[in-house]
């Protein structure tokens, strides 16, 4: 028997084979045939007389109707490569930035070696070669430009993708001239319904419209490839609703309905959320696009939320226009009717309806109209106490029409240079030092190596950019702006002054080998631009030496952040004229702060320009930076990130914390942060009323939660509560919970172990009480009788005594076994082995009737099963006199018929208890053979490992535990299987180490 974890599950006939080995090594970035569903037949199912003699004679039966399901849960229980849309220029958020995650950052490493898909119609497939990971793989659809999408675009790029995949399947062995036809099966998110997108109506349509085109094509062109099944998983469950409505009314007539056939019921899987009330998220940013025309005019685009995109031109007098810019620039001070002014003349009418109340904006400027302050522009109506526009909405630019070089290496190391003040030839800037000092300082506490420049020579500073790769460059000094160089020519540049006619440009950032993702130019701190000591008979405008400002700032930013969007830098903040310090320390400060904290670029700029008007009102110097970039870009590392992400509200009723209770137990399955679930889960009970705190049925819910996060202590706690006032949200489930909640206390107490057997004894009785006649606790005496039916007793189980509770039972008369050891750790028993004879003898007798109580498509039955070998282990190890024990051929029989079906359930149905209890059986299998090797552990916590990405910090502590029962009652009596016992538990240590002060961790 193979108990190799690469091992290649039990393949069905062609056409639904697993992929080999062998065939998965051939193009490890091609999607790769996925094993059947379980729940699905090999063969599509044979029609009757009547739908044959109806059906079309040229229908093809190797090319079948599609399978359609509507899933509802967490992506990485998605089966099958996930389709997913990307827009060109944004960042990986969302189910595309989990996508990635689950795949080790495939995704994002393309999308920085700038090959990743953006326009309409461009295609890229992703596939983990190891066959474990869940989901196997991704297909990035190109979506084209943000505000563009249609259902007849998305319907293209779909059909594109599934046609994309569809030669990955040839390329992995498929013939183009054989006569089989290969079923290839998808997942996919619902594409273009994310914020002011497609409805979903128009996604799953669009989704089924691009598979029909796809399955259409391959038919023509008599490939060997056809789509079987679509897969649409979402992790909302109103979205998901609303999916299997729309799919139900687009197959009710129509192509459509010829080419596919669906359930419409929903797949509930692990990790699924619901919520009260759905609403757009906040923070959608809408786009318009801004182009200056020959003429001095300026056009205007608006993608509208799912509206289209009206053009719209404003004639503007250039003169006047530049005139009222310069009134605004050159000058810290505020100046509200030049701002006024300008809105009134450069935006639309139809727009200027709109502003104030208006969503975030993501301005698209050329290289015409980049120069303007629209950071500073406010509409007509502003009262007078009222935040300017640009204060109110997040504001953000990107560049229209960039040349940006073909392919950017963006630097990934937490390294960061900082400048401050150069030795230029001119007045020091002691805010400008200052400031870099403060940045360095920000940066380093956060994990970057971040040593500030201050003062330093040009050569230095040049010799520092090339010395190593920089994620952020920040800059702050003297600028100037298509400043002559003197020479003779009529050359001009435009950067910051480095002394001795030397200059720091957008081309010197160009040359770096990876370009810097964030660089910050404040090339306008207040001071004189003149020397700061006489350096000879200076002539105004020699090189190297500027002398006056000539109001240009505004143009020096816009000129040196469009060159560095040009070469591939991902966010960008230029400061565009002189500003106040203190202002320009504040939103400095406020802006690090944020980006540091994992707030993405559109809210850190969004709460710098707030801070800095709030601070100080009496200076524009909020307006002063153009921020160009993607506004959902994030410096921060994934773990701030998340930390930062996750709402921390307070609900605003019972029913929306009982919703949030709710979610947070479905989050125990997918999530190991189980910290940050206890916390929430007790924010949440903080925030309810004194009266629905009195609410048992909330109440029952809480300690339900509890138990799921493994806070046995506060889980009992609860419910108790309930009890003492009554218990009538209470069901016979919680109480079973409840009595396994005390024997879990019981077995890890520091109670005397007289004590400790007592309490597990009376909990079992209790148990056994409710297996016998459940009725009873409600009736007491008064309940009807029933026959005996449990182990040991007269009777068989009976087919209505559910697993559950035999398995409860058995789990405790374990624990009672290892509180009862005299070779357990702090045992003061001596040599007595008679109660833990007779506690394994029973845990033996219960496992086997749970096993005997499950049925053939039951998925504990192999738990169970696991559990039953464990404890006929254990008294292989401890015999107990005149007790006949499992023979170990016989053992090893059980496994091997099961493993195979495991491993099947393990791989295509993965959550963490089916991956789990396969390597449980492969531990088992080599415990139970004459000699356990090192590689089966390796491969045995290579499964675990897996089966921990996929459940919780508790979860995992419960197979641990399990490890730690079998080392005890090992002992001295089997050193060598101890030893590979050892090796496991460790490494179980070290995928999760057990949290501090948690009550209750010993589990079965």
């Amino acid at each position: 028997m193979s108990t190799l974890v690469g091992a290649t599950p039990p393949a069905d006939p062609e056409p639904y084979a697993v992929p080999t080995v062998e065939q998965a090594r051939v193009v490890p970035e091609q999607p790769l045939p996925d094993p059947p569903s379980a729940d699905e037949p090999e063969h599509p199912p044979q029609q009757d007389a009547d739908q044959d003699a109806d059906q079309d004679a040229d229908v093809d039966p190797s090319r079948p109707l599609t399978r359609v399901r509507i899933s509802h849960g967490d992506l990485r229980f998605a089966r099958h490569h996930v389709l997913v849309g990307h827009y060109p220029g944004s960042t990986l958020v969302g189910g595309e930035g989990a996508l990635d995650e689950l795949l080790d950052g495939r995704l994002s490493r393309a999308a920085v070696l700038g090959i990743y898909p953006g326009p309409i119609e461009t295609c890229q497939v992703f596939t983990d070669p190891d066959e474990w990971t869940r989901p196997p793989g991704a297909v990035v659809a190109g979506l084209g430009p943000i505000g563009g999408l249609s259902a007849a675009s998305l319907a293209r790029a779909t059909a594109h993708a599934v046609l994309t995949s569809a030669l990955g399947h040839l390329t992995a062995g498929a013939s183009a001239t054989s006569t089989e036809v290969r079923q290839l099966r998808l997942s996919s998110l619902l594409i273009g319904t994310g914020q002011g997108g497609l409805p979903v109506r128009d996604s799953v349509q669009a989704l089924l419209t691009g598979v029909q085109r796809a399955n259409d094509r391959l038919a023509d062109t008599d490939l060997g490839v056809h789509i079987a099944e679509l897969e649409i998983i979402e992790l909302w469950q109103d979205r998901a609703l609303q999916a299997v409505e729309a799919l139900g009314s687009s197959l009710t007539s129509g192509e459509l309905a010829d080419s596919f056939t669906a359930d419409l019921r929903l797949e509930e899987r692990p990790g699924r959320q619901r919520r009260l009330l759905f609403q757009e998220p906040t923070g959608w940013w809408q786009q318009v696009r801004v182009r200056s025309e020959p003429d001095g005019g300026l056009s205007f685009e608006a993608s509208m939320r799912r509206a289209g995109t009206p053009t719209r031109t404003v004639p503007t007098q250039r003169a006047l226009v530049d005139r009222l810019v310069e009134s605004l620039v050159d000058s810290p001070s505020p100046d509200p009717s030049a701002a006024r002014t300008l809105f009134e003349l450069l935006f639309p009418n139809d727009l200027k309806a709109q502003a104030p109340d208006t969503d975030n904006l993501v301005l698209l400027v050329d290289r015409g109209s980049a120069h303007y302050p629209w950071e500073l522009l406010d509409d007509h109506g502003t009262e007078e106490d009222r935040e300017p526009l640009g204060v109110r909405r997040g504001l953000v630019r990107q560049l229209e029409g960039s040349s940006m070089r073909s392919h950017v290496l963006s630097a990934t190391s937490s390294r960061a240079l900082v400048v401050g003040d150069t030795a230029s030839g001119l007045s020091a800037l002691p805010a400008a030092q200052r400031e870099a000092r403060g940045v360095a300082d920000a940066l380093r506490q956060n994990g970057f190596d971040a040593e500030p420049l201050i003062a330093e020579s040009g050569t230095k500073v040049i010799q520092a950019l090339f010395a190593t790769s920089y994620r952020v460059v920040h800059l702050a000094g003297h600028g100037v702006f298509e400043w002559p160089l003197g020479d003779g020519t009529d050359a001009t540049v435009t950067g910051m002054v480095l002394g001795n006619g030397m200059y720091l440009t957008a081309g010197e950032v160009g040359q770096m080998r990876q370009v810097p993702e964030l660089v910050v130019v404040n090339c306008c701190h207040l001071g004189s631009m003149g020397p700061s000591s006489p350096v000879g008979p200076a002539v105004p405008g020699a090189p190297g030496i500027p002398t006056e400002r000539a109001g240009n700032y505004h143009r020096l930013a816009a000129s040196f952040a469009t060159e560095l969007i040009d070469i591939g830098v991902r966010a960008v903040v230029a400061c565009g004229w002189a500003v106040d310090d203190a202002a320009a320390s504040t939103f400095a400060a406020t802006l690090y702060d944020r980006l540091l904290s994992g707030l993405t670029f559109g809210e850190a700029i969004a709460a710098a320009r707030w801070q800095t008007w709030n601070d100080h009102p009496a200076v524009n110097t909020w307006g002063a930076y153009q921020c160009y970039g993607d506004p959902d870009y994030r410096l921060a590392p994934d773990a701030v990130v998340h930390r930062a992400t996750t709402a921390r509200r307070a609900p605003a009723s019972a029913e929306q914390a009982r919703v949030e209770i709710e979610n947070l137990g479905q989050s125990v399955d997918v999530s190991r942060n189980t910290r940050f679930g206890l916390d929430r889960l007790h924010e949440l009970y903080e925030a309810l009323s004194p009266e629905d705190r009195e609410d048992d049925s909330l109440q029952v819910l809480i300690a339900r939660t509890y138990n799921k996060f493994g806070d046995f202590a506060h889980a009992t706690q609860y419910f108790e509560q309930t009890l003492e006032r009554g218990g009538t949200a209470l069901t016979v489930r919680d109480f079973e919970v409840w009595i396994d909640q005390v024997v879990r206390a019981a077995a890890t107490s520091d109670d005397d172990v007289d004590d400790a057997v007592a309490t597990i004894e009376s909990a079992i009785d209790r148990l056994r009480t409710l297996l016998d006649n459940p009725a009873s606790l409600v009736l007491g005496a008064h309940a009807p009788e029933r026959a005996a039916f449990l182990p040991g007793e007269p009777h068989e189980p009976s087919g209505g005594v559910g697993i559950d509770r035999l398995w409860r039972v058995a789990s405790a008369y374990k624990r009672l076994a290892l509180v009862t050891c005299p070779d357990r750790p702090g045992s003061g028993r001596g040599g007595d082995w008679s109660r833990t004879h007779d506690a394994l003898a029973k845990t033996s007798e219960w496992y086997a009737a749970a096993r005997a109580a499950s049925g053939a498509t039951d998925r504990r039955r192999h738990g169970a099963l696991a559990n039953w070998l464990a404890a006929e282990l254990a008294l292989r190890w401890r015999p107990v006199e005149g007790r006949t024990g499992l023979d170990r051929a016989e053992a090893r029989r059980l496994i091997d018929e099961c493993l195979g079906a495991a491993r099947e359930e393990a791989y295509l149905a993965p959550t963490f208890w089916t991956v789990a209890v396969y390597a449980d059986l492969l531990v088992l299998d080599a415990l139970w053979s004459p000699r356990a090797t090192d590689d089966e552990a390796r491969a045995a916590l290579d499964l675990y490992r897996r089966a921990s990405d996929l459940g919780s910090e508790e979860q995992l502590r419960q197979v641990r535990d399990q490890v730690d029962f079998l080392i005890v009652m090992a002992g001295t009596e089997a050193q060598r299987r101890v030893e590979f016992l050892q090796t496991l538990r460790d490494g179980l240590v070290a995928l999760d180490p057990p949290p501090r002060d948690t009550a209750g961790t010993v589990t079965a």
